[in-house]
Order: C-alpha cells, then sequence, then structure tokens
C-alpha cells in the first residue's frame, strides 16, 4: 500500500481513473485504490486479492488501514473506490469483483469513510458501480475520448433500448398470465442453476424475462430453493446479469434480483458482500419486505460468527428452502 499527497484542485469524476494512473506514473492493472478526498487529496491502493473468499478479510484490513490515517480533509471523510481490472479483464469481467466491492463498501460505512463515487477501470474505459447499473461501452478515459476528427461507437442509450424492449415486451406477456409465463420460464432458471446453461451465454431479453418474472414472489422463492454450494456459486453471477438490466426508469426492479444475489452470498458464506447487497436492494426499493427479511438473517448471521454458533443461520436457511423446493 502506497501514500501520495497532491495539491488542492478541482477534480471531475471523469478523471479520476486517468489522475490515479498519473499520479502514480503507471496503469494500476488489478489494485484497489482508495482516494479520500481532503486537502490534499490522498490516494492509497493495494492488491486486489485473487480469491473472492478473501474479500471479507482483505476488505477489513485494507479499510481499516485507511481510517487509521488522520483525515485528509475536515469533517466527513470522502472516498472513492476505483477498481483497476487485471491484464486482460474487461466489462464482461466485472461479476468477479463485486464481492471485493461490496466488502469494501460495508466496511468504509462502518469506519465512517463516505463513499461518494465507485469504478471499474480498464485501460480505456470506466463504469460506475455498483455493477447492477453497468451497461453498455462505458465511459471513455481520456485517451479513448472522441475528438474532432474521432468519434466513438455504439452507446449506452441504444444498448438500453434494446433491453427496455425487451422488458416492455415481457412485461405485457406477464399481464396475459403469470403462471403461464412461470412455467415457461422454470426450465431456463433450473439450465442455468445447475449448470446446464452459462449464466454469459444469456441473452438481454432472457435475463430481462428472469427480471420479470423475480418480482413474483412466488418466482422468487422458488429462484431461491435452489441452494446448494454449487447451485449458489452459479446464482451469484447470474442475479449479479439480471439486476444489471435495472438503469434508468427499470432501477427499482433491482430490488428482486439483489435480494437473491443476497441470498446465495449468505448461503455462500459470505455475510459482509450478502449485506452489502441487501442494502443495495433497500436502495432500489426502499421497504422492500423480501431485502428487509433478508437484512434480518443477515444480521443474525453476524451474531452467529460472534458466538461461533454450532448451528448457523446459512445452514438453517439453507434446511428450510430445502423443504420449500418444489419437486
Amino acid at each position: 500500500m502506497s501514500d501520495s499527497n497532491n495539491s488542492p484542485f478541482i477534480l471531475e469524476v471523469a478523471d479520476l481513473a486517468d489522475f490515479v494512473a498519473g499520479a502514480l506514473g503507471r496503469e494500476p492493472a488489478g489494485k484497489i485504490v482508495v482516494a479520500e478526498f481532503g486537502e490534499p487529496l490522498r490516494v492509497l491502493l493495494a492488491d486486489i486479492p485473487e480469491q473472492p473468499s478473501r474479500s471479507s478479510s482483505f476488505a477489513r484490513a485494507f479499510i481499516g488501514d485507511v481510517a487509521g490515517l488522520s483525515p485528509a480533509g475536515r469533517g466527513q471523510r470522502d472516498v472513492a473506490l476505483l477498481l483497476y481490472a487485471r491484464d486482460g479483464h474487461g466489462i464482461e469481467d466485472v461479476h468477479s469483483y463485486n464481492a471485493v466491492w461490496l466488502n469494501l463498501r460495508v466496511v468504509c460505512e462502518r469506519y465512517g469513510l463516505n463513499v461518494v463515487e465507485s469504478q471499474f477501470i480498464t485501460p480505456t474505459h470506466w463504469w460506475a458501480l455498483p455493477s447492477i447499473g453497468v451497461f453498455g461501452p462505458g465511459s471513455p478515459r481520456a485517451a479513448a475520448r472522441p475528438t474532432a476528427d474521432r468519434s466513438t461507437e455504439g452507446g449506452p442509450t441504444g444498448a438500453a433500448s434494446v433491453v427496455a424492449e425487451a422488458v416492455r415486451a415481457f412485461a405485457r406477456e406477464l399481464v396475459a398470465g403469470h403462471e403461464v409465463v412461470r412455467r415457461s420460464l422454470k426450465p431456463l432458471l433450473t439450465a442455468v442453476l445447475t449448470g446446464r446453461r452459462d449464466v454469459e451465454g444469456l441473452t438481454d431479453t432472457e435475463a430481462a424475462k428472469l427480471l420479470h418474472a423475480v418480482q413474483n414472489g412466488d418466482f422468487q422463492h422458488t429462484a431461491s430453493t435452489y441452494c446448494e454450494p454449487d447451485e449458489v456459486k452459479r446464482a451469484v453471477p447470474l442475479w449479479s446479469r439480471v439486476a444489471r438490466l435495472c438503469v434508468g426508469p427499470y432501477r427499482h426492479l433491482a430490488a428482486a434480483p439483489l435480494t437473491l444475489l443476497g441470498t446465495a452470498l449468505l448461503l455462500d458464506g459470505d455475510v459482509p458482500a450478502a449485506g452489502g447487497a441487501a442494502l443495495l436492494a433497500l436502495e432500489a426499493k426502499p421497504g422492500d419486505g423480501s431485502a428487509q427479511e433478508l437484512m434480518g438473517l443477515i444480521s443474525l448471521a453476524e451474531l452467529d460468527r460472534v458466538v461461533r454458533a454450532q448451528v448457523g443461520v446459512a445452514e438453517a436457511l439453507r434446511a428450510a428452502l430445502r423443504e420449500g423446493r418444489e419437486g
């Protein structure tokens, strides 16, 4: 971890990725950077852990070190979390960074560090985190920004319109009869969570159908009953993928897939990341009953970790979900 101070100046969010790389004199691939705003601005960095299972302990240690430093400014401590992708990684790999980001955010809150910006960064582009809001080609960095004689192709507006149309079309199907739709989608859900379909192979239309289907409590419960260890590991990228569709006017729909994501993380043993997903679900839809219930289970799981209960919340939840699984 390193600490570099710079003279105060106005820094735009779009320039964060380039500023940090310039301050370090290199592109910090595979690094997590905490930029603390103040006078002067402070930049601290560490290696992103290779194993998602280490995300929790890494976040506690790294953010604990940051919090232990004297504040860079007066009053509230505002920070930005910048995740620089490993060499060869792009936006299609963002799901593998979700756990570490969620853990970092949760631990920042516990230490009183206010996260005002989060980004996933490649050498040419950046995307605002959480990854549920990531869609399209992202924002070009300085080297990739359009000039008078060079324009960038594509754009989030055009891509989002494709997904929006899929969402609208499936909403019309739901009006025609949810039970019929639920039966038609169960084979797709089963195929993905049991490993017969690859999450990355899902089309936007298929993901949009699952997004709308899990707005129904019965279908959401059915999805949560895929609770065995291997199924849970597939559920994490699946519900992250589905939640990424929830941009613009569809933001509130993220609560359901985020709750399923949090449930899967809890069953997988990553309690802090589960808490982060539940918080994001409640941000998307304040007062959501399923997300509130999940938050209660996560609080109990945190207590279990302290008292080292012989039968933990995750095990009890898995047993209950097994009983409710359809044949």
